[in-house]
């Protein structure tokens, strides 16, 4: 029993020494593919020994790596280290999440440090650890989002950020419903990429579910169905990624009154053909 013992302890001791060789040569060799590969590398069986306090630095290091695969990568392993050891860590990253709001707020971007950070925000959101540190700044966060009078790319980056948000502050985004929807439709027509309108089916999705706002959007939104429901009929070039996501978005926004429906938007839904008939 006490050889056994001395056996498990010799092990801790050698695998915290790789650890530490492993956190310096992931914040100093000048691979940023050997960077990112290393950070990667470390899966939920070394959490751990990685949440120890000595061992967070190199990790706090590398979210201020120049690239962004790794900054992601650290923002990703550190928020599921949130879980296990909350106190040194959630104050770096409240540091973190508040640098991407200013980042965001800042004029005459130049060098994708935009696009940056709102991908490093999609990130922060879908770490559950982290969800606590996001409440405070919604605002912030909305206001910030470059959803309009940015780079396509961009926008998309956003429209996928707003998507994961709404996901983190459920009920609480309901105040910007009215201001989002229609930003989200706009989105939704443009033909020239099939990548936006995934994005933008995808948020209202996340966003209806997330907030229940569901059938609601139907009626206070007359063109949504019909706009939705374009991108199926007679669209055999539409990739079945996008086709997808339609029936998907659909599904969460529920099933209409037949009787209501009409009132609302007469028969434009049917303009073209009948809505079943291009689905696959």
């Amino acid at each position: 029993s006490m050889k056994c013992s001395r056996l498990g302890y010799t092990s801790i001791l050698i695998v915290e020494e790789v650890m530490q060789k492993l956190l310096r040569v992931a914040v100093s060799d000048p691979s940023p593919v050997v960077r990112n590969s290393i950070i990667r590398a470390f899966d939920e069986k070394y959490d751990p020994f990685l949440c120890q306090s000595q061992h967070l630095s190199p990790l706090f290091l590398a979210l201020q790596d120049e690239a962004l695969a790794v900054r992601a990568a650290a923002l990703r392993l550190l928020g599921r280290l949130a879980r296990l050891n909350p106190a040194p860590i959630l104050p770096e990253l409240r540091q973190v999440l508040m640098e991407l709001i200013i980042e965001l707020r800042c004029d005459g971007d130049t060098g994708g440090g935009k696009e940056a950070a709102t991908r490093l925000l999609i990130v922060f959101f879908k770490a559950d650890a982290l969800h606590r540190l996001v409440h405070p700044f919604l605002h912030c966060i909305i206001e910030a989002l470059p959803l309009r009078g940015t780079t396509p790319r961009l926008a998309t980056a956003a429209l996928e950020a707003l998507g994961e948000l709404s996901i983190v502050v459920k009920e609480d985004i309901e105040p910007w419903l009215h201001q989002l929807l229609p930003l989200i439709m706009e989105t939704m027509q443009d033909q020239s990429s099939s990548n936006r309108q995934r994005t933008s089916l995808k948020t209202l999705g996340q966003i209806s579910g997330s907030t229940k706002y569901v059938i609601e959007p139907y009626l206070e939104y007359s063109q949504l169905l019909s706009q939705a429901a374009s991108v199926l009929p007679g669209t055999k070039r539409a990739p079945w990624a996008l086709r997808r996501e339609v029936i998907r978005t659909l599904g969460i926004l529920g099933a209409l009154d037949p009787d209501r429906y009409p009132t609302k938007t007469g028969s434009n839904l049917r303009k073209g053909g009948g809505v079943g008939s291009g689905y696959f």
